[in-house]
């Protein structure tokens, strides 16, 4: 805590003194705080570089997967009744098609009940769906009602979903919906009763709308799928495949068996477009992100906190250059940037004129697959060089940004480090200023004080001549 030093006895403003004395004396560390602002500004911009080189990074790596070029693409002729999608290993060409039923469910419904909580009785409901397992269900005196059933049904998972549903006259059924649809997929459903009784209307069997045959009630019967493809009758036991034409998925919507449509499958041409297209975005982007960060703006009339940057300076040129070369085994026609559509303007920035890379990837898909993805050792495709060039930089254990961001840290840390001992040298100048001005005050006061003295001693003496010079 600091002395308080007065400046009674001196009249001297000690406390402004002293602040202008340590405001001089802490210029260094002013400027040690202007020198750490700065790395700090070289740190975030740093990281900012980075940022912007994984964004592009991640458009050449998108660009390095060869399937990217490989895609395939099916178009229905009719989405409300079809839905279908293509992978890679799907063939050009069309089908004919017809759906002419969707596969279905079945549904059953047992006898009617006066209500939802209507005492039914207890033993165990034996469930099983087509040729999966058989599943007991015991009925206990908790769940003996009709809507403690269906709960004891949908908890022992047994391959169908119960509900009690009310028709609104007065009826409360128990209904089993399976959960697969096809025509082998039908419900089997038949109770031991606690009564012993598994033939009448009472107890568990009085679920059965048949007590005697053991049998409810199908309100909807268990189908497959049919379909009609290039004249080929096919059926599945679901609405949803993918083994019926290679590589290509369907799902059936709704049944039409009085429309045929067309199935064509193509080479997705547009999606490599759009990968091309980011990759020519992305670069586009670093460049703007570098002027920024090593330029200078005439109208702020700031610079770029990486201006001057041996690092950054030129890495957009270094880049470019990269991205410039021939790949080996491709065709010539489609062996470089501006052969497949990609232009480099005066500023350094690219473009893409789409239709020239699409009449490229129709014409020779195999090559500009080659040309940006080829993995062969000393014979990178383009984008795989990219990701190269890039991995230099963006390493996190020896890219060149991270030992960058390691020295400027270290840096920050040194100046931290030296003003935090220039603080405390400061301290105690601050507290061997106020010792001296508070010694200077006790000065003047015992001054002051022998200066009192000696005026009465003086005004005793002349008092004392005076009243002698009177006798």
């Amino acid at each position: 805590m600091g002395i308080g030093v007065s400046g009674l006895m001196s009249g001297l403003d000690t406390e402004s003194i002293i602040g202008k004395i340590m405001e001089l004396e802490r210029r260094p560390i002013t400027l040690l705080q202007s020198r750490e602002a700065a790395f700090q500004a070289e740190i975030s911009a740093v990281g900012t570089l980075k940022a912007a080189l994984s964004e592009f990074r991640a458009t050449a790596s998108a660009l390095s997967d060869t399937e990217a070029f490989g895609a395939m693409k099916a178009v229905s002729g009719n989405t409300d009744v079809l839905a279908v999608s293509a992978t890679n290993e799907a063939q050009a060409g069309t089908w004919q098609v017809r759906v002419d039923a969707l596969a279905q469910a079945e549904q059953k419904r047992g006898a009617a009940f006066s209500s939802a909580d209507a005492h039914v009785g207890t033993g165990t409901i034996t469930i099983q769906v087509g040729g999966g397992p058989s599943v007991d269900i015991a009925i206990d005196a908790g769940h003996a009602t009709l809507s403690g059933i269906a709960e004891a049904v949908n908890g022992a998972d047994a391959g169908v979903t119960a509900a009690v549903v009310n028709d609104g006259n007065g009826n409360f059924y128990l209904t089993l919906a399976s959960q697969k649809t096809g025509a082998a997929n039908t419900i089997s459903f038949t109770v031991a009763d606690d009564d012993g009784n598994n033939d009448d209307a009472s107890g568990l069997s009085a679920l059965y709308t048949d007590p005697a045959a053991h049998s409810l009630t199908i309100t909807q019967a268990a189908g497959n799928a049919a379909l009609t493809v290039n004249g080929i009758a096919v059926e599945r036991a679901e609405n949803a495949f993918d083994d019926l034409i290679q590589g290509v998925g369907m799902t059936l919507k709704e049944a039409d068996p009085a429309s045929t449509f067309t199935v064509t499958v193509s080479r997705d041409t547009d999606a490599a477009v759009r990968k091309v297209q980011a990759f020519v975005d992305g670069y586009n982007k670093l460049v703007d992100s570098l002027g920024k960060l090593t330029g200078y703006d005439a109208d702020t009339k700031t610079a770029g906190a990486l201006q001057g940057d041996g690092i950054a300076r030129g890495m957009g040129a270094r880049l470019l250059s990269v991205m410039q070369g021939e790949v080996e085994g491709v065709a010539d026609a489609v062996n470089g940037l501006d052969r497949l559509g990609i232009e480099v303007d005066r500023y350094g920035k690219l473009s893409l004129d789409s239709s020239r890379l699409t009449q490229a990837l129709e014409e020779a898909p195999e090559d500009v697959s080659r040309y940006f993805g080829n993995d062969e050792e000393g014979n990178e495709g383009i984008a795989v060089r990219v990701e190269g060039f890039l991995d230099g930089y963006l390493s996190e254990t020896d890219g060149v940004l991270a030992a960058r961001e390691k020295g400027l840290n270290a840096s920050v840390e040194r100046i931290q480090d030296q003003a935090a001992a220039v603080e405390s040298r400061l301290l105690k100048r601050e507290e061997n200023l106020r010792r001296q001005f508070e010694a200077l005050e006790m000065l003047l006061s015992s001054y002051q004080s022998t200066s009192g003295q000696l005026s009465q001693q003086l005004a005793s003496i002349t008092n004392l001549n005076a009243q002698i010079a009177n006798k």
